[in-house]
């Protein structure tokens, strides 16, 4: 790494990005340091520390920081072409925010796709280091869980109501503005060598990052019914649906146990409150049930157990998320979705926040 003043500028900054709901915890080795500096420049990071989380203008942060606005302007559009501020329009009014790092700066550059940001392949190697040191433990080391399963809605039994929250369809037809982008997390498996040989373009992002994304080139703009057609494809495959732990809905991850950082956190980093499980619950029919195990090979949590051949699948349901991986490929349609006893409790968007910062013993002035 470089001399010291360029280490100062980036630990500088790395204390402000810690101070968002999910941060960025400093390591042993400073590798978090290295990252920030691939992604932003010194002049960026110097006025990077300034900006809020939350939505400002040019004018302000001309304001707050002494700098012409068509300086400040300049850099807040650079930085919005290289993902680590966002940027929209409301009412004929710019709008910008900082990154955090997720949903933000760990994923802008592999939104496009393999190969389609020369950032990738280093990014990704510091991003396989950095979540090893530090950032598995951040984003797993909670009381809160940050995401939930979503389940498939065609897994539900017909006997369950299908609640409004965890209807996948529902949330897709109910947002006017949907894209998808490709699943960071595998893009940069593949990157270092790991991966796995699932599809990759189904990481769907609503309403203003969507905009963002399809405005900066970032992912492509897709209609409900192509939303809601991945959602299906990537269940079929195995993937999870995962989403914010909160009834506002703005990203549906299609997830694997391979390559998902949450994942990671639950497997790798021994988190399992990682990941909320829905409010249903996977259960067997013994009397369908040829035990061939298909379901138990296909669960992201290894909740299911059968003796193949020999004794149907049993499911435990401490360990199910209800996501419904398991119920497509059942040749004997012995496997579904019913509701749990206690229904998963979703707080506001703005309450969301609040847990995740109280996790971490966080102030709410730092989003400001």
């Amino acid at each position: 790494m470089h001399h010291s003043h360029h280490l100062e500028i980036y630990e500088k900054l790395r204390e402000k990005l810690n101070k968002a709901p999910i941060g960025l915890p400093k390591t042993v080795s400073g590798v978090e340091k290295e990252l920030l500096s691939v992604l932003f420049d010194e002049e960026e990071a110097k006025i990077a520390v300034h900006m809020p989380f939350i939505r400002f203008t040019a004018e302000q942060l001309a304001e707050r920081t002494g700098k012409s606005l068509e300086y400040v302007e300049k850099i807040l559009n650079e930085m919005a072409k290289k993902g680590t501020v966002w940027k929209g329009e409301k009412d004929g009014q710019t709008y910008y925010r900082l990154f955090p790092v997720i949903v933000g700066f760990a994923e802008t550059p592999f939104w496009p796709g393999p190969g389609k940001d020369p950032r990738q392949e280093k990014l990704a190697r510091l991003w396989s280091q950095y979540r090893k040191e530090g950032f598995l433990d951040e984003i797993g080391d909670r009381e809160h869980p940050i995401m939930r399963a979503l389940p498939e809605r065609d897994t539900i039994s017909e006997k369950s109501e299908i609640l409004p929250y965890e209807d996948a369809v529902k949330l897709v037809k109910e947002r006017d503005y949907i894209a998808v982008g490709y699943c960071p997390c595998r893009v940069m498996a593949r990157l270092v060598g790991e991966g796995c040989r699932h599809s990759i373009e189904n990481c769907i992002h609503m309403g203003s990052v969507g905009k963002y994304m399809v405005e900066h080139g970032l992912g492509r703009r897709i209609s409900a019914d192509e939303a809601i057609e991945i959602l299906r494809q990537s269940n079929r495959e195995g993937l999870v649906h995962l989403t914010e732990r909160s009834k506002h809905v703005a990203t549906i991850c299609n997830c694997c146990s391979d390559c998902c950082v949450f994942f990671k956190a639950v497997h790798e980093a021994k988190h399992p409150n990682t990941i909320a499980h829905s409010s249903y619950l996977a259960t067997v029919d013994t009397s369908r049930c040829i035990a061939c195990g298909i379901c138990m090979l296909r669960c992201p949590m290894k909740a299911i157990k059968a003796k193949i051949n020999r004794e149907p699948a049993s499911v435990d349901a401490e360990k199910c998320l209800g996501c419904g991986v398991c119920v497509p490929t059942c040749p004997m349609e012995a496997i579904e979705l019913v509701e749990r006893d206690e229904l998963l409790e979703l707080p506001d968007g703005m309450t969301y926040v609040q847990e995740l910062l109280a996790d971490k013993g966080r102030d709410p002035s730092g989003l400001f």
